[in-house]
């Protein structure tokens, strides 16, 4: 049987006696204290999608003058009123 690793036959030899020996956990401690642990949050963010929609041309200026992000303004605001 030719083997695909990169180990020598004693290596392989090595390694399956090592399968024979059980683990010994004695030295880990046992946490059962998990009250300090800390947890990552995950938000879920809802999917954009891109539409088109006619807005007046001086509420897209004023919109537009406030720099990068005015689509995230128009986003939060219609949020804002339609979800309360």
């Amino acid at each position: 049987m030719k083997s695909s690793s990169n180990l020598t036959q004693e290596q392989i030899e090595e390694l399956k006696k090592l399968d024979s020996f059980p683990v010994d956990y004695s030295d880990i401690p046992k946490i059962t204290d998990f009250s300090k642990a800390k947890f990552k949050y995950y938000e879920l963010k809802p999917k954009k999608e891109v539409v088109t929609i006619r807005l007046d041309a001086d509420l897209l200026a004023v919109l537009r003058s406030h720099g990068r992000g005015y689509q995230t303004m128009v986003n939060d605001a219609l949020r804002a009123a339609f979800m309360q």
